[in-house]
């Protein structure tokens, strides 16, 4: 579970893949993963690793950039999962280090903790420091290229000695060091550094950076919080800008680069100001309201299965976009004593209070619609005027509501939201995304990268709507963005010049598994077609559409995929 769960908020293909996989009951268990995946992934002699194209941002001149995310065979997604469980207590953060923290064992919501606790956490420690330094500054400093800068023997060393200090076992050690090895050879000779996508690659990050982040919470006179890649200080002026300059010197000698003082990442702030966006993680109206929804949603799922066609209509009636997975398949193959259990460990179950109706989640998104609305223009109002660091705290909140919007906005409030949202190059991705969904025109969207397709192919695929694309689909990113809406199962009307022969992907997209792809000389695609299996159709929508198990999260891509396009 924990694996299905952090992939399906990273990328649908490598959600697909895991479920293929888990089709076979006999993979359905921790024994399996610790022993039978883990022993293919040490004595494998191929790479397994898909590369995906994500948007990252837009530069000067208007040309997106994208991020490389090398996705994981789903064999091993399962042993990644298994060896971050070994690792437990003895890889833990230090106190100053706030991102991917490796979740409690009894947790089924995926091997890290999700990263909006983590910026809270660091967000309430930096209040504090700030309280005492009443006259001192802020400084936000941020590393250039970080996982593609850590090469191969930083990242080997760095295991090396937490694994002597945590005594992992020699099956462990040895599986950790064969992916590091195995990063390095799929990145290229260009970069010979860890792969950004695999969950591993987030341990390995916090690795190299533990000696650093211990010395310098310690030693320097200022307080020292890290989030990834993006590292702040605070403290009087004098002391910060020598604490950067050693920090600098520190990086440097384990081959990273902070972005120059004239990067907009670079930002410096009085403490008194800063404590002005003190409760900017505090939880809006909306911010409740979403989160009542999607438990309500869940709620009513479990326990009305049978149901689920029903809500969606009642959804798409009100142009609410909001997708409504099927549970009865899981439900139904419990017996009633099961079911009655099932209910009763939720703390919304209706062994505590109401259980939630269509009308119920129909009025609440209504609700939620309106207070999204109203917050989303507020924050536009002068933003555009707003100092670097009022626009650093502004932004992520406009972001986080366009992204509920994509659900909930009338189909004829989409373009003048994305029409607003385009004042913002920060806010591009978010813009096309409305503009994408408000038309079911994809042409500006593929360019842009599977996240990208992803948050805008489910919210369609739940309005059940149809796309269009009036130019070729020839680059292989817009190849990969065409692949995504078609695994969600949105009908695509495309120019008669298309074709699906010259990419395995949106042959496999497109037709499912045929015996070529079975024998493809990509080993990804060689993998998930043959667990994918030769169907009459593509088992993908279904499966999209079905949920894996009752503690499956509900992932929402539109806020899921922009939000991590922006996170560090």
């Amino acid at each position: 579970m924990r694996s299905v769960n952090q992939y399906r908020r990273r990328d649908t293909l490598a959600y697909l893949g895991l479920r293929y996989y888990l089709g076979n009951e006999a993979a359905r268990s921790d024994r399996w993963a610790r022993e039978v995946a883990t022993n293919l992934a040490l004595t494998r002699t191929e790479l397994p690793y898909f590369r995906t194209l994500h948007f990252k941002e837009r530069d000067d001149q208007g040309i997106v950039q994208h991020r490389d995310i090398f996705l994981p065979s789903p064999n091993e997604a399962l042993a990644e999962a298994a060896l971050l469980e070994e690792c437990g207590d003895a890889f833990s953060n230090p106190p100053t280090v706030f991102s991917y923290a490796l979740n409690a064992k009894d947790s089924r919501s995926g091997s890290f903790r999700a990263y909006m606790p983590g910026l809270r956490d660091r967000h309430d420690r930096i209040a504090e420091a700030c309280d005492h330094c009443p006259s001192g500054i802020v400084q936000y400093a941020d590393i250039k290229r970080f996982y593609p800068s850590i090469g191969t023997e930083l990242a080997a060393k760095a295991w090396h000695q937490q694994c002597e200090a945590g005594r992992l076992s020699k099956r462990f050690r040895d599986l950790g060091a064969k992916l590091i090895a195995d990063h390095a050879t799929a990145a290229g000779e260009e970069s010979r550094g860890i792969l950004t996508g695999p969950m591993f690659s987030h341990l390995l990050g916090n690795l190299v950076l533990r000696g650093i982040d211990g010395d310098l919470s310690e030693s320097l006179p200022v307080k020292y919080f890290r989030y990834v890649d993006d590292i702040v200080l605070v403290g009087e002026q004098n002391t910060v800008n020598r604490s950067l300059a050693i920090l600098r010197d520190r990086l440097d000698e384990l081959g990273f680069k902070l972005h120059d003082d004239l990067s907009p990442k670079s930002i410096a702030v009085s403490t008194g100001n800063w404590l002005k966006g003190r409760g900017d993680f505090s939880q809006s109206r909306s911010t409740i309201l979403w989160l009542d929804l999607i438990r309500g949603l869940k709620q009513f799922l479990l326990q009305n299965p049978d149901q689920q066609e029903v809500l969606q209509s009642a959804f798409r009636s009100e142009s609410f976009r909001i997708p409504v997975r099927d549970y009865s398949l899981l439900i139904h193959e419990r017996d009633f004593l099961e079911r009655l259990i099932l209910y009763a460990k939720w703390p919304w179950s209706s062994w505590r209070r109401e259980a939630p109706t269509v009308q119920a989640l129909i009025q609440l998104a209504r609700q939620l619609r309106g207070k999204c609305e109203l917050e989303f223009h507020d924050l536009l109002e002068g933003a555009s005027e707003l100092s670097e660091y009022e626009r650093k705290r502004r932004i992520p909140k406009l972001r986080y509501r366009a992204g509920m919007l994509i659900y909930l906005a009338e189909d004829g409030s989409l373009l003048p939201l994305a029409s607003a949202a385009g004042e913002f190059p920060e806010l591009h991705l978010h813009c096309q995304v409305m503009k994408a969904v408000g038309t079911g025109e994809i042409d500006e969207l593929l360019p842009l990268g599977n996240n990208a397709a992803q948050a805008a192919a489910q919210p369609l695929f739940a309005a059940g709507k149809r796309c269009s694309i009036a130019k070729d689909v020839d680059t292989e990113v817009m190849k990969q963005g065409l692949a995504i809406f078609l695994f969600n199962g949105v009908p695509v009307t495309q120019p008669e010049s298309s074709s699906h022969v010259h990419s395995e992907m949106l042959r496999f997209a497109a037709s499912g598994s045929d015996a070529a792809l079975m024998r493809s000389a990509d080993p990804y695609i060689r993998e998930v077609a043959c667990l994918h299996g030769l169907t009459p159709t593509p088992r993908h929508p279904e499966t999209l559409a079905t949920v894996f198990d009752e503690d499956e999260d509900l992932a929402m891509d539109a806020v899921e995929q922009l939000q991590q396009s922006a996170s560090p």
